[in-house]
């Protein structure tokens, strides 16, 4: 569906956008949760594990993530 489409166009600007500019614990959030929903595990885990090591002194941006990785897919 051309909703999918532009959704996953956003999720892809972000990615780009969080390559160029990474200190950015809620765009972290917003792209794990996304994939999540987008049913998309192998995206999803390579964020996850990218924002983890960022943030890795940081216990509420990782429970966060954590939570975010958690989200259910879309039907």
């Amino acid at each position: 569906p051309a909703d999918l489409a532009m959704i996953r166009g956003m999720v892809e600007r972000l990615a780009t956008r969080l390559k160029s500019q990474p200190d950015d614990p809620e765009g972290w959030v917003r792209l794990v949760r996304a994939y999540a929903v987008l049913g998309d595990a192998a995206s999803r885990d390579a964020a996850l594990a990218q924002a983890r090591a960022r943030y890795a002194g940081r216990k509420d941006i990782l429970d966060q993530l954590a939570e975010a990785a958690r989200a259910e897919p879309m039907r």
